[in-house]
């Protein structure tokens, strides 16, 4: 059985990849802090067959739908899916840049 792990929301994610969980205990994790806007940013494409959602299909019907997720491969052999942290990053950023531009006469 796979060991437990914690529900956090994803605009958390990048303090969460900085800390390890080991027997019920948050330690940081070795080596500097990881910056996951800093790691080159991979995707990959799944398929979800017959989705629940869809209804039961016909006999001998299958439906098959595209399931992209995102990854970021940092240093050290890291691997995080960032799938539902990519979309708050890029608000974050264009939020930023926005601001700056107001400030700027």
């Amino acid at each position: 059985m796979a060991p437990l792990v914690p529900i956090f929301s994803a605009s958390s994610l990048p303090d969460h990849v900085n800390t390890v969980q080991r027997n019920f205990q948050e330690k940081r994790r070795k080596g500097g802090p990881v910056d996951l806007a800093q790691c080159p940013l991979f995707e990959m494409t799944q398929y979800s067959c017959n989705p629940p959602q869809e209804g039961v299909p016909r006999p001998g019907v299958v439906v098959c739908k595209p399931v992209v997720r995102l990854f970021r491969r940092c240093a050290e052999g890291l691997t995080v899916e960032t799938t539902a942290w990519e979309p708050i990053r890029v608000a974050e950023e264009k939020e930023a840049r926005q601001r700056v531009q107001a400030s700027t006469p």
